[in-house]
């Protein structure tokens, strides 16, 4: 026969407040490092810095505040292999352990994007000097893996805009984006599109996946060729809260790619850019208007008709009207005084 449960019930409140009672007991005032490798990195509006502390199959949710990032030295990135300083902290009302960090540093000998970043400095393509988008757009390049989820995503978006105006065409570059081969076929698309002179912008994009797959936008092969491509460059990788160096260093960073078909888009749509008025007014060349040209000989049998080029007649400028009223004031005195002798001569006569 069955045991009977006890009848006594929690409610959810109840068991988060045990289990940070519980958490807390054990470390409360504890102050700790722990190593591992930085994932999910994401800066909120408010300047707190979150991420995942990843270590072989296991993870831990951490935060930095922003009052204390002034604080930590090193600059947390995505893929890097830290040791971060704090305590754990529970949320009761999402059940929820996070690591409190107070300071960080890194392990091993050397972390990877920080030697990228040095040696970008001595190539001087570091701090990025990033390109303001090109007034009109003519054609676009864009590097992605065939068959990715990316490519569709970023067709119906591009597509759906293009009901709104006419778009410009695409040139697609298809790449590996996994395995050994992964960053030489990102560094030879760039190259190849950046060549070609008919491109207004090259974009890459790439979905969503695991976070070990970014680790090819850290690379210093990579990440020099987004910052030394001389066209207009965007990047549209991963998800929203991804963030790569190849993001860093690009001329502008979309959220994933169809952010990028979006943004790319609104630039085609853009209104053409103006001429100044000097140029909108400018006269047609002295050179259609010269009367001093010999006109064309005459075919036989046919009648001569002025040149289309010929500068037609200067009208003849009105009389003034001042000058047109004194004459006719000066007409009328000189009648006047013709009847006053005609009188005059008459009566001369009679008498």
């Amino acid at each position: 026969m069955e045991k009977a449960k006890p009848e006594h019930s929690r409610s959810i409140a109840q068991v988060n407040r045990m289990l940070r009672s519980l958490v807390e007991s054990e470390t409360l005032e504890s102050y700790f490092w722990v190593g591992g490798k930085i994932e999910r990195y994401y800066r909120s509006d408010r300047g707190h810095i979150y991420f995942d502390l990843v270590d072989d199959k296991t993870r831990i949710r951490c935060m930095l505040r922003d009052e204390r990032r002034g604080q930590v030295e090193l600059e947390l990135r995505n893929f890097l292999d830290v040791e971060v300083y704090g305590d754990v902290q529970f949320y009761e009302d999402r059940a929820e352990a996070q690591l409190n960090v107070l300071d960080a540093r890194r392990t091993g000998s050397e972390v990877a994007s920080v030697t990228v970043k040095e040696r970008l400095r001595r190539d001087k393509l570091y701090p990025p000097q990033k390109q303001a988008p090109p007034r009109t757009i003519r054609r676009i390049g864009v590097i992605t893996s065939r068959g990715s989820r990316a490519v569709g995503d970023f067709e119906d978006t591009y597509q759906r805009a293009g009901e709104r105006g006419v778009l410009a065409p695409v040139t697609w570059r298809y790449v590996s984006l996994e395995g050994k081969q992964a960053a030489r076929s990102i560094v030879e698309a760039i190259a190849s599109l950046d060549s070609e002179p008919s491109l207004s912008a090259i974009a890459i994009i790439r979905g969503g996946g695991r976070y070990q797959n970014l680790a090819l936008f850290e690379q210093y092969e990579v990440v020099r060729a987004v910052a030394a491509c001389r066209t207009f460059i965007l990047t549209g990788i991963g998800h929203y809260k991804d963030q790569s160096f190849a993001d860093e260093v690009a001329d502008y960073a979309a959220a994933t790619p169809t952010a990028a078909a979006l943004y790319l888009a609104e630039l085609c749509l853009r209104p053409a850019p103006m001429p100044p008025a000097w140029e909108a007014q400018e006269p047609p060349p002295e050179a259609a208007w010269d009367s001093h040209a010999p006109p064309p000989p005459e075919e036989p049998g046919k009648t001569s008709s002025p040149s289309k080029l010929a500068r037609p007649p200067a009208p003849q400028n009105p009389p003034s009207p001042r000058w047109m009223q004194a004459l006719i004031l000066t007409l009328l005195v000189l009648a006047i005084a013709s009847v006053a002798l005609l009188a005059y001569v008459a009566l001369s006569v009679a008498n």
